[in-house]
């Protein structure tokens, strides 16, 4: 079980696509969040369950689109490579260690993908759960929501800049430009009198 695990967690952190994956997905359901918390925000939305319950409904839909979505992927590449080593090898690879490692391994790619948006976005939108307790204002849950959205995509350019041994830093900075494009288009949306 202790071996398993190990060798889940080595994947994790060194399989290419895996970590695409966790990239992709964390930053897409960063900025789907981000989207959600300030739409509710520049329409006066003052009850946190009104800002919980589109939130958690895009999360746990983008958790299940994911899981399915890159699972039958990554199944259906990993079937086709291995159909082609069969014909090289001119032998059949089922009911081998070789294939049964391959098709986990579009298991785990799919729970990643899966499970990355949705971890984002409850850690995001927890200050309106703090709200909806009566321990935090809806203000500062807005403010703390959009705090975390901020941290969570600069982390994840971090990430993008390591992996690439480029300056996590300006990686960093690169992708929080794309919260700053969202906001920016609500801002806009806001002084034209389209979500007045």
């Amino acid at each position: 079980m202790e071996k398993r695990l190990r060798d889940y967690l080595k994947i994790l952190i060194e399989h290419e696509i895996v970590r695409r994956y966790v990239l992709i997905n964390s930053f897409d359901g960063a900025l789907t969040i981000l989207g959600i918390v300030l739409a509710e925000l520049f329409s006066g939305i003052m009850d946190p369950k009104l800002i919980i319950l589109p939130s958690v409904g895009a999360a746990v839909a983008m958790s299940v689109s994911g899981i399915w979505g890159a699972y039958s992927a990554e199944r259906a590449e990993i079937r086709k490579s291995i159909r082609t080593l069969e014909a090289h090898m001119m032998h059949d690879l089922s009911n081998t260690t070789f294939k049964r490692k391959r098709e986990k391994m579009a298991w785990i790619i799919g729970i990643v993908d899966g499970l990355s948006p949705l971890l984002v976005s409850l850690v995001i939108i927890t200050p309106f759960f703090l709200s909806a307790l009566g321990m935090l204002a809806i203000m500062s849950a807005y403010y703390a929501s959009l705090t975390l959205v901020a941290v969570m995509i600069f982390l994840l350019g971090a990430l993008a800049g390591k992996i690439a041994r480029d300056s996590m830093l300006k990686q960093g900075i690169i992708m929080l430009l794309a919260g700053a494009v969202i906001g920016a288009v609500f801002m806009v949306l806001v002084w034209t009198g389209v979500l007045k």
